[in-house]
């Protein structure tokens, strides 16, 4: 299997892990009515909120930008931190950049490559991935709007512990496997640490993280079901999450393993029109493999590109 066949096969799975977080959030802000409860989600989503340099609004906004009126967009990105370290300093190993419109109640998810061969500002052509570990998430949002030419609004870190930490405090998260070979792929990818079945099972964070990541079982069609599956399993448990101690860990684990630029009041804000969404398409661009110097990148197809583009800027009516 080629290096660019494996690249596919990783962008419908990315973006379910990493806009969790902004769901979890904005549910949890919802149902926080009490003032303590409310009292959380305010520190968690102060612990968690980061500026970027160049200000509340993108440099690709023409005119000023009204986040509860107008179209916007998400960069979410997974880092390859551990905890304690600075997720601003450590490569993205995973980019999602979420597209809502709101007269169609739709979200476009594009999942960019991490070895995308793109112009980094400042910097050159280089791995869209070390645009991160160069400038942190303000040259990484430079980078995809530099790529794209559309503006991003918004920003979203989160490392690889806030997954299994979530779906642990939420008690595990409902799954069935129907397929024999997932079982058998998930025990080697993890050399054994996880042994699942098939059928109806409740899996903890270590196992869901492992059922969603798993690639080489079968088809990106089956894996993509797994993924939803899960996502719908997490929002679910969300939502009946009722007790103070599930809100404190949650939203404990939010503060200490996610960062964003949204607010509070922008997050909550936010949530009517997220839960109103009805249409949730997904994007993909294409390209191939390229190896100069026995370094290995994925250029990107430019009429691909130029179509994604467009796609992208009418979602946001631009």
């Amino acid at each position: 299997m080629s290096r660019s066949q494996r690249t596919k096969k990783r962008k419908l799975r990315k973006w379910v892990k990493y806009s969790l977080f902004l769901i979890v959030l904005l549910i949890t802000a919802t149902a926080a009515a009490g003032g303590y409860a409310y009292f959380k989600v305010a520190s968690a989503s102060k612990e968690a909120q980061i500026s970027l340099a160049r200000g509340s609004q993108s440099v690709k906004r023409i005119q000023e930008f009204n986040p509860s009126k107008d179209n916007f967009s998400i960069l979410m990105m997974g880092i390859d931190a551990r905890p304690g370290q600075d997720m601003n300093k450590e490569r993205s190993d995973a980019m999602v950049l979420a597209t809502f419109n709101r007269k169609d109640k739709s979200v476009k998810l594009l999942s960019i490559p991490r070895d995308s061969y793109v112009n980094i500002p400042g910097r050159g052509f280089d791995k869209i991935t070390h645009a991160h570990s160069l400038g942190g998430r303000d040259l990484s949002v430079e980078a995809v709007e530099n790529l794209l030419d559309i503006p991003v609004d918004y920003v979203i870190d989160a490392n690889f512990t806030a997954f299994r930490e979530i779906v642990d405090e939420l008690g595990g998260v409902p799954v069935t496997i129907k397929n024999d070979y997932v079982v058998k792929q998930i025990t080697k990818d993890t050399k054994g640490k996880v042994n699942l079945k098939t059928g109806s099972q409740t899996l903890n964070g270590e196992e869901a993280l492992a059922y969603v990541r798993t690639r080489k079982a079968d088809t990106d069609l089956m894996r993509g079901q797994r993924q939803m599956e899960v996502l719908k399993a997490v929002i679910d448990k969300s939502k009946s999450v009722t007790s103070i101690p599930a809100y404190d860990d949650i939203l404990d684990t939010l503060g200490k393993n996610v960062s964003m630029n949204l607010s509070l009041n922008e997050a909550i804000g936010l949530l009517p029109f997220v839960s109103s969404i009805t249409s949730v398409d997904t994007l993909q661009l294409k390209g191939t493999d390229y190896q100069p110097s026995n370094v290995y990148y994925f250029k990107l197809d430019e009429e691909n590109l130029a179509e994604t583009k467009q796609i992208l800027k009418q979602q946001l009516g631009m």
